[in-house]
């Protein structure tokens, strides 16, 4: 989803005429874009759900079994730390450009490194979920209960954030502000951490309650989620209308997030039946979803110029029709499938290089 999304909105020709379309009107002219870009919509929403919910998953399978060691101990907490602490390291590192060495050796910086992105924000999220389930296990409090707790005051701070047009925290740096909303905003923590609490909600109650061994349970359970999801958000929607400073902030773009969970909830409900499918146990399919952050970082590189500074956007930017899009985000899925598979050969590769030149 992420890299025929990012392929075809980079290089499609008419992507920005149906974008201002679908800001203008709430859909666009043309009815293929209009189901391609809503499923592009759900890519970062699930991205940052499942992110939550898997460990979340596996931090309270440790929780249950390793009740001896102390909470900064276990495993999963260290490994954790170390994930989130790398994601939010890498995701500003990603944003140099070494195209402009000399510019920045001038004493320069450049105002987009310090954007606020996708792993930055999933690190924040990681390491977030680590304090909030310490605070839990300390106060005794339901870690899912809790979870839920927060990603509903993340969502619910969104709607207040969004009421104004100012950088917020006032005054502060702009790396800080671009985490709440600055300059260079891409996926703040309001909304954006918030689906990866409601992940760790999710992620919390599977292992509490052990659905992974009852699909039935955990299907319906999904669709219970996503419904109280999307009639949270229509409450807090009419509710909306009766405060008439906050009617801006209302304006449905402002409230995607309640419906964007709910329909997360549902292609959860729709991966579960398909999980049986022999398909998504074929080693390809699966080592695509183990090298989530390789891709997201080659695919960064290779489509954005990201360290090195120039990419396929020199090239396609804006120049495809349709079809070619879509024939080039084909192309670009199977040259991403070719590596996974042959990623272990090629770590090994660079593994025994570098042993022959150092001792």
């Amino acid at each position: 989803m992420m890299l025929q999304g990012h392929f075809i909105s980079m290089s499609y020709a008419n992507y920005d005429i149906y974008m201002s379309e679908i800001f203008k009107e709430g859909h666009s002219s043309n009815v293929l874009f209009n189901a391609w870009g809503f499923m592009r919509g759900l890519t970062a929403p699930l991205f940052f759900t499942i992110s939550g919910t898997v460990f979340s998953y596996l931090l309270h399978v440790q929780l249950k079994k390793d009740t001896a060691n102390p909470f900064w101990k276990l495993k999963r907490v260290k490994k954790g730390l170390r994930r989130g602490l790398m994601l939010l390291i890498i995701g500003y590192l990603i944003q140099i450009n070494f195209k402009y060495i000399g510019y920045y050796f001038q004493g320069h910086v450049n105002p987009h490194f310090f954007t606020f992105h996708v792993l930055q924000c999933i690190g924040v999220g990681i390491l977030s979920l680590i304090l909030v389930t310490y605070l839990g296990a300390k106060l005794k409090i339901s870690f899912h209960w809790l979870y839920a707790l927060v990603g509903l005051s993340l969502f619910l701070g969104t709607f207040f954030i969004r009421s104004t047009v100012d950088y917020l925290p006032y005054h502060f740096p702009e790396i800080i502000q671009n985490m709440i909303q600055g300059p260079e905003t891409e996926f703040s923590i309001f909304p954006w951490m918030g689906f990866v609490f409601f992940g760790g909600f999710f992620g919390s109650l599977i292992a509490l309650y052990d659905w992974q061994f009852d699909k039935r349970k955990l299907l319906k359970f999904s669709i219970l989620f996503a419904v109280s999801s999307f009639a949270i958000g229509w409450g807090f929607t009419f509710l909306s209308w009766l405060t008439p400073q906050y009617q801006h902030a209302a304006n449905p773009q402002h409230l995607w997030y309640f419906d964007r969970l709910g329909f997360v909830f549902l292609l959860f409900a729709l991966f579960i039946p398909l999980s049986e499918w022999k398909v998504a146990k074929q080693p390809l399919f699966i080592g695509m979803g183990q090298n989530t952050f390789f891709v997201y970082v080659a695919h960064a590189i290779l489509l954005y110029g990201a360290f090195i500074g120039y990419s396929l956007r020199d090239l396609l930017q804006a120049r495809l029709s349709g079809f070619s899009s879509f024939i080039g985000a084909v192309i670009f899925l199977v040259f991403f499938a070719l590596v996974v598979q042959y990623l272990p050969n090629i770590k090994s590769f660079f593994r025994n290089f570098r042993t022959k030149f150092i001792p």
